[in-house]
């Protein structure tokens, strides 16, 4: 069934084109993923689609009695209602609104944070009948547990479903066909994103080998002509009009890339030490006895549920609050970069390029080249007429983009980074991550975005309800596996407790997660101890230098024995394991 059909719709803000001649149609059962760039239209769709934004051309069909239920992407209410009034008596609503830990019915909307007036809003669409349902962002605000449930809840739902997130296993498990919106223009994609993400690989190789192959004529046509005979005959003319029109060709035009290139710094051996450390809002203990020491090539992960604290431990590890008992002690070197939840205090009158000028006019990258700040904009996609905008002016998204330059731009060798996927593009997060990937210092990250966690760390901190601190080796996957063996295991224990435990054949998933992270890790730490066995040589007569650079030294020596001692436990106890 025929729910909605737009018809060459297209919408335009001053000097702004966003959509232009778009064309989609929707049917009953559709889960539709909308991607695109940060400031491509994708929230302006959802909202034309919605009813909520009006459109400048063409036309819009709906069924009769369509019902439309949407998730604005900053949603606002009274400031004098409250939670139980805005949920009313809807025992859905009440129910949806409880497990998105909304308990206090009582609370008034001015005293809501924008996470939890999010999942208000949220609530209230969840619970609504409709025929469609229309969700901008909806992870943003959710703890990852409560990501996973609405995972399994949305892939359910009998009703269409119109979705924007940067939730790339949320997008891949819950969409069966991917519009993408490039260049004002939508693109459809049947099947799930990472069906599309195959396609778009195969696209690209098709591209590049039709123009390698034009190059490649082009080339023969010109060697041609210039050992041929100058005499204009028949046969000349056509081959001078043929290399001419291959010439002539244009190659499809790349889309502009986001480049992350930027200055850094040395780190040292000592990077921030955690010694038995609390911290309590009046009476509640919000962590407790948390002990650390944190090392330069750390990848932590901090997951919890909200309020559990994954701020408050960031805030410490950055001193920018003080604990209760114990200490944080940081070391010398260290230059702690904060790209956080709230936004940046940037006047909203002062432009684009001026912003970026106002902490460096100039900046020198790792390979020497010397960059404008200008340069620095265009690599991170704000082309020149953006630069001149307003920064009250630019998308949630934009915004969040700019503020992760200029943490970057500072070069900081320890980045701390509090919920940074929420509104950054799916583009955007995949060369975020190739950078932190190559990048020589040390992350701490409290995210909601599970594929985030994954792809870029190596352990995850899990604070519990006790306020105490958790390690687990791996990302939120082997997290993930862990809770779940735990609950099993206990599951299997109260059901079948006089049952012999059965003989393992392999390692744990933990254990063979760690062998991994220890083979890429070892010759890491192989090349940083030659650098700086080399370093040390050539600071000969310098006193403090060759100190500080036998401290670090001495620290990669004992990280390095630590490392190869365990790798070669697991590689045995596997063989062990292997052979029983």
């Amino acid at each position: 069934m025929h729910l909605l059909s737009l018809e060459s719709i297209s919408k335009n803000y001053p000097e702004t084109p966003v959509l232009d001649a778009i064309s989609l149609g929707i049917s009953a059962g559709e889960h539709i993923g909308v991607i695109g760039r940060n400031g491509s239209g994708k929230s302006t769709l959802l909202a034309i689609i919605a009813g909520t934004e009006d459109h400048d051309n063409g036309s819009i069909v709906r069924s009769k009695g369509l019902r439309v239920a949407a998730l604005d992407q900053n949603p606002v209410f009274d400031d004098d209602a409250t939670v139980g009034e805005i949920l009313g008596d809807q025992r859905s609503a009440i129910a949806l609104g409880d497990r998105l830990d909304l308990k206090d019915p009582t609370a008034l909307c001015s005293a809501l944070s924008g996470g939890q007036k999010k999942r208000l809003a949220l609530a209230l669409a969840l619970a609504a009948e409709c025929d469609l349902l229309i969700l901008d962002e909806p992870t943003n605000h959710l703890d990852v547990e409560t990501i996973d449930w609405l995972e399994d809840h949305l892939r359910s739902r009998r009703e269409a479903l119109l979705l924007v997130t940067h939730d790339r296993y949320l997008l891949d498990r819950v969409a069966n066909r991917v519009v993408e919106v490039h260049d004002h223009k939508l693109f459809a994609h049947q099947g799930t994103y990472e069906q599309y993400l195959e396609r778009a690989e195969q696209r690209q190789a098709q591209e590049a080998a039709t123009e390698h192959r034009r190059q490649r004529r082009i080339t023969t046509e010109l060697a041609w002509l210039r050992r041929s005979p100058k005499a204009r005959t028949s046969k000349a003319r056509y081959r001078v009009k043929q290399a001419s029109e291959l010439m002539a060709q244009q190659r499809k035009q790349a889309r502009q890339e986001l480049t992350i290139e930027l200055p850094s710094r040395r780190i040292g051996s000592k990077v921030v030490n955690l010694h038995n450390v609390g911290k309590r809002y009046g009476d509640n203990w919000v962590l407790r006895h948390v002990d650390h020491k944190l090392h330069p090539d750390a990848r932590i992960g901090i997951v919890g549920p909200n309020g559990a604290g994954k701020t408050t431990l960031l805030r410490l590890i950055a001193e920018r609050i003080q604990p209760d008992e114990g200490k944080v002690s940081t070391g010398s070197t260290i230059h702690y970069g904060w790209y956080g939840q709230d936004p940046r205090h940037i006047p909203s009158q002062v432009r684009v390029h001026a912003a970026v000028r106002e902490h460096l006019d100039e900046v020198k990258l790792n390979s020497g080249i010397k960059v404008s700040g200008s340069q620095m904009l265009e690599r991170f996609q704000f082309t020149r007429s953006q630069q001149q905008s307003e920064v009250g002016d630019l998308s949630g998204g934009e915004r969040r983009r700019l503020e992760l330059l200029l943490s970057l731009m500072e070069a900081p060798n320890l980045l701390l980074m509090d919920e940074p996927t929420n509104d950054l593009d799916i583009d955007t997060l995949n060369v975020l991550e190739e950078y932190l990937d190559a990048w020589d210092g040390a992350l701490v990250v409290a995210s909601h975005d599970r594929y985030f966690l994954d792809r870029v760390c190596s352990d995850i901190f899990s604070i519990e309800t006790d306020g105490s601190v958790k390690h687990h080796p791996g990302g939120w996957s082997a997290y993930r596996e862990t809770i779940i063996g735990s609950v099993q295991r206990s599951e299997a224990k109260l059901q079948a407790p006089s049952q012999s435990k059965q003989r393992r054949t392999k390692l744990t998933f933990n254990d063979k997660r760690e062998l991994e992270l220890l083979t890429k890790a070892i010759p890491k730490l192989e090349r940083r101890k030659t650098a700086l066995s080399d370093d040390l040589d050539a600071a000969a007569g310098s006193y403090d230098k060759t100190v500080a650079l036998a401290e670090d030294l001495a620290a990669v020596l004992e990280e390095l024995d630590a490392s190869e001692t365990r790798w070669l436990e697991l590689t045995e106890r596997a063989e062990e394991l292997s052979n029983s």
